[in-house]
């Protein structure tokens, strides 16, 4: 009679857990103190809020928005809350430093197609050598620190969000907007990627 008690006891513990757990990844929780938290993180490493967001594992457009002076939002999902706050200073730093698998780097890249920039204009952005950009591009570098990848992830997301919003680029380029939607969508996947 006490182990039923017991076993209905966990399993009662283990449902109010998982209905806990989907109502904090549900949840939206107000934006300002995440907007606060990204800015001192910038400061403190000198990454770039978009690159952040990459290694938190949180969308880019979480990202623009708490740091576009255009984009106030109140609110964001607990679920990128919690990614953010997750992320420590020294640890990004470190985490930047070490050594990860270029092929996501180099996939967000080839997913700009024409809009893919320069060697020249990825190692100026990126802060990385002229081989390194070249070998992002062409798909010959096996691996970069995290903190390149996370740059490069995030500097192909910002390209295919000026893109979709700029619509003249889209009409001297034959890009429909789907084409840029699935870009979005594939650059995401990689953001999540990365954050592993």
């Amino acid at each position: 009679m006490v182990a039923q008690d017991y076993d209905e006891y966990v399993d009662e513990v283990d449902e109010a857990d998982d209905r806990e757990e989907t109502v904090t990844w549900t949840h939206w929780v107000s934006a300002e103190p995440f907007r606060a938290w990204l800015g001192y993180l910038t400061a403190a490493t000198g990454i770039e809020p978009l690159a952040i967001g990459v290694a938190a594992g949180i969308p880019t457009r979480v990202a623009r928005s708490l740091t576009s002076p255009g984009m106030r939002p109140r609110r964001i999902r607990a679920v990128d809350a919690v990614g953010l706050l997750a992320i420590r200073p020294d640890d990004l730093v470190i985490n930047g430093l070490t050594l990860c698998d270029a092929r996501p780097a180099h996939l967000s890249l080839l997913e700009l197609r024409s809009f893919c920039p320069s060697a020249e204009m990825l190692a100026h952005k990126l802060g990385t050598g002229l081989d390194v950009a070249h070998g992002l591009i062409d798909g010959w570098l096996d691996v970069c620190p995290r903190s390149t990848a996370w740059r490069c992830i995030a500097l192909a997301s910002q390209i295919t969000y000026d893109r979709a919003s700029n619509p003249s680029s889209r009409a001297t380029q034959s890009t429909t907007t789907s084409r840029s939607t699935d870009s979005v969508a594939v650059s995401d996947r990689f953001e999540l990627a990365m954050a592993a």
